[in-house]
């Protein structure tokens, strides 16, 4: 009996995993055409070109093919706001199928990213092999893209985890300055359950509204870093937002997650100090306070080791996604 319930909690950790997902197949062959423009109003698998970047120093950085589900309202109009979503590094999961209903179903366009298929990766455990800054690269140029459709009008971000960081980051003018120098800016950033790492000099530009959702008792990625952001920038302009959810864990949106499981080898990131604090070089560069580069896997892999401890707990938690889905209806009506 003891083996058949060792049995069925391997096989429930899988499905947690990987979200009980299929093999996905490359909607980006050489023979799909390659958008540069959109003004279509159909739910679409839309192939775009991003640049493959660990960090906002683009030089000598290759282009890179990938993908985004396009999914508009069931009622149309003459004119729509748009949010792009950007997961985390668990991949596409099925429990984000939630949020595109709705938004959708607030008469919101959906551009929902997949940042793995093309890069060879269907989960991260290692949060090294691409970068929260690697996801940002892809929302800006699906940005650049769905601006060009002449029914959207203003566009949010959304994401989750390592796919949090991007929407944190677009609300500081010196990171946006080395994507396009501005050119497009998202009108307002949620970040659910983020890694908050990063900071900047007390006197940074701010763009966007931000909102942040943190569980209280997210070990994984703690929500100590984004009080930290709060309460460093809260002041400037009141352009951000923090809700913590009590007793929310990482992953609490994730119904897969619902008896509640331990992960003895994933890093709980809760030590903030200068060598584990991130900010961005003026050359775009991810750099430690205490002045570390991390130009890629091997070194985001060691700042990992030493910035953390081992063993974290996830957890679904309906109060908390429910929550999570009212305050984001809310923020967005906002801008």
């Amino acid at each position: 009996m003891l083996e058949v319930i060792k049995l069925i909690s391997v096989l429930l950790m899988f499905l947690i995993v990987t979200g009980c997902s299929n093999t996905k197949i490359n909607p980006c062959s050489d023979e799909t055409k390659v958008y540069s423009s959109i003004n279509i109003e159909i739910d679409k698998k839309v192939c775009f070109k991003s640049i493959d970047s660990y960090d906002l120093n683009y030089n000598k950085k290759p282009e890179i093919i990938i993908y985004g589900n396009l999914i508009f309202p069931k009622i149309k109009k003459s004119e729509y706001d748009a949010v792009i979503l950007s997961h985390g590094s668990g991949g596409l999961r099925k429990y984000h199928n939630s949020y595109v209903d709705l938004l959708t179903n607030n008469g919101y366009v959906v551009f929902q990213i997949d940042h793995y298929l093309n890069r060879g990766i269907k989960y991260d455990k290692t949060f090294s092999k691409v970068s929260g800054i690697t996801f940002m690269n892809d929302a800006f140029r699906a940005l650049n893209l769905i601006k060009t459709h002449p029914k959207i009008k203003k566009v949010a971000y959304i994401g989750w985890s390592q796919g949090g960081v991007g929407p944190i980051l677009s609300h500081f003018k010196q990171a946006t300055d080395l994507i396009n120098n501005s050119k497009y800016l998202f009108d307002a950033s949620v970040a659910i359950y983020p890694y908050c790492g990063f900071t900047f000099n007390e006197e940074a530009k701010t763009n966007n509204p931000l909102l942040i959702l943190t569980g209280r008792s997210d070990d994984l990625t703690p929500e100590q870093a984004c009080i930290n952001i709060y309460d460093k920038f809260s002041t400037n302009e009141n352009k951000i937002k923090h809700i913590s959810l009590e007793g929310a864990k990482h992953g609490y949106d994730n119904p897969f997650l619902f008896f509640g499981f331990t992960f003895d080898k994933l890093p709980s990131l809760h030590i903030i100090n200068d060598e584990c604090t991130l900010t961005i070089s003026k050359i775009g560069e991810i750099k430690t306070i205490s002045n570390e580069k991390v130009k890629g896997p091997n070194e985001s892999a060691k700042l990992l080791d030493k910035c953390s401890t081992k063993g974290v707990s996830v957890k679904y938690s309906p109060h908390a996604t429910e929550k999570t889905y009212i305050e984001i209806i809310e923020f967005l009506k906002t801008i």
